[in-house]
């Protein structure tokens, strides 16, 4: 009778540590399930026009959105507006060689305002990359609808879409047409707006 009462003793000890070992296990999923939910990376697109509020952009995503390790995208529309090809009797005017030099320009315009940007970034210790992106006015291009197709075309890259307000009120949006206004109701990715 004591062998069986041992045996049961030693099954009972056996019994609890595979339920000790158990809880330890799941508990261990757990913790590392929250850890991979907090160790993902976040990815970002940061609109920017090289205004003042871009630069607190930068800045409010560099203290308060930005965590090691999370991929931030400035992205800059600039807009131009090429010469019409206006065909003249006896006239002789390469528009090609004019509208190349007036894209040249407009992407060297385009890439100093982001160059100014990435260097802000930098010293916030934020690593960014630059996207830049010509918008042909002639086309139709506007900021606020080149920024909503390329969140679009692009919405599995990114988590976030983050853009300044200017403040402008309710008539100015009226009026002028706000692009943060604009993202926030047709823009694919949760948008943040930073005033």
């Amino acid at each position: 009778m004591s062998t069986t009462v041992k045996q049961r003793k030693t099954e009972d000890v056996t019994q609890s540590d595979a339920q000790e070992t158990k809880k330890s296990d799941t508990e261990t999923k757990k913790s590392d399930t929250e850890t991979k939910k907090n160790d993902m990376a976040t990815s970002f697109l940061v609109c920017v026009d090289g205004s003042e509020q871009s630069k607190r952009v930068v800045e409010f995503c560099s203290k308060i959105l930005y965590k090691k390790g999370d991929k931030v995208t400035l992205f800059h529309v600039y807009t131009y507006e090429p010469v019409p090809i206006i065909p003249h009797m006896g006239m002789t005017f390469d528009y090609n060689m004019v509208n190349r030099g007036l894209e040249k320009r407009a992407h060297q315009q385009g890439e100093a305002v982001l160059n100014d940007l990435v260097g802000l970034a930098k010293k916030l210790d934020m690593p960014v990359e630059p996207k830049l992106y010509l918008g042909n006015e002639r086309t139709g291009s506007a900021v606020k609808y080149d920024i909503e197709e390329y969140a679009r075309t692009n919405a599995e890259d990114f988590d976030f879409l983050v853009c300044g307000s200017r403040g402008m009120g309710a008539i100015g949006r009226a009026l002028v047409g706000s692009v943060a206004d604009y993202l926030v109701h047709n823009s694919k990715i949760s948008t943040v707006i930073v005033k």
